[in-house]
């Protein structure tokens, strides 16, 4: 079931209900008042952006980058021996 995110009209209250997608009396947990209304989940998309990076991508940056660090310690080493 997915989370919605409400706020009551009367006492500012903001909370989180899963309930099914039909559903639509929602109550405030606090006081009851049936004047609250649904809150965007902005923040949801942010994290589902973040998400979408590919997982290996990370050890990729790492390879390349040990890769990049042992060529120049080899071009050190070779300067030190000649």
């Amino acid at each position: 079931m997915p989370v919605y995110c409400y706020k009551c009209s009367d006492c500012s209250e903001e909370f989180e209900i899963r309930h099914s997608m039909s559903f639509e009396e929602q109550v405030c947990i606090s006081c009851e008042s049936s004047n609250v209304f649904k809150i965007p989940s902005i923040g949801n998309s942010i994290i589902d952006k973040q998400r979408s990076r590919k997982p290996g991508k990370v050890v990729d940056e790492y390879i390349r980058d040990a890769r990049e660090e042992i060529k120049q310690e080899k071009i050190k080493l070779k300067s030190e021996v000649m």
